[in-house]
């Protein structure tokens, strides 16, 4: 079942490419409870599903301060196609002001010795409020935040390094594709 969206739900899309074959670049990204390892708005994460690989996988992530007090979010992957395709869709979001909805489709390609990977955040507010905020600057933040989680992976598949949230990341190798705004109307 399809969950409603709430107020200005939208979808930011960008592209990247990681410098590491595809057989790399998916295991670090197969692997969803390695998030923590990954993204700087992530402190720890676990598996909280006996399912560790394929639809049905769950995560649970303790989310950085800098995301909210005690923030929890707890996904789980509605689809997988071996090494070109990951979805994953929130079934728990706590202790994050405004956020009703949030889920991310990850798509896989090789391209030589290296791998380009597109990603799409989609969101949506819990109210109009919300939804306004989301309008005036939540966007623009979400962008920047959505950026830097990919620059995250990228780091991280490529050096081993452990992402946090004062990792220096190479923002500017994430290229932004597109913003669709309010796609409830």
């Amino acid at each position: 079942m399809k969950k409603k969206l709430g107020k200005s739900a939208t979808e930011i899309t960008v592209e990247f490419v990681i410098d590491k074959p595809l057989e790399d670049v998916w295991k670090n990204f197969s692997d969803v409870a390695g998030i923590y390892l990954n993204s700087p708005t992530v402190d720890s994460s676990y598996y909280a599903s006996d399912t560790k690989r394929g639809v049905g996988a769950i995560r649970h992530m303790l989310m950085a301060k800098s995301i909210g007090k005690n923030a929890v979010v707890e996904e789980q992957v509605i689809e997988w196609k071996d090494k070109s395709f990951i979805s994953l869709d929130a079934i728990l979001i706590e202790n994050i002001s405004g956020l009703k909805t949030m889920g991310g489709d990850f798509y896989f390609s090789e391209n030589g010795n290296k791998t380009i990977v597109k990603a799409t955040l989609k969101y949506s507010m819990t109210n109009g409020f919300f939804g306004m905020m989301n309008g005036m600057m939540g966007r623009k933040k979400f962008t920047k935040t959505w950026k830097s989680i990919m620059a995250g992976y990228k780091l991280h598949t490529e050096t081993g390094v452990k992402v946090t949230e004062k990792t220096v990341l190479p923002v500017e190798e994430v290229k932004l594709l597109e913003v669709k705004k309010n796609l409830n109307k």
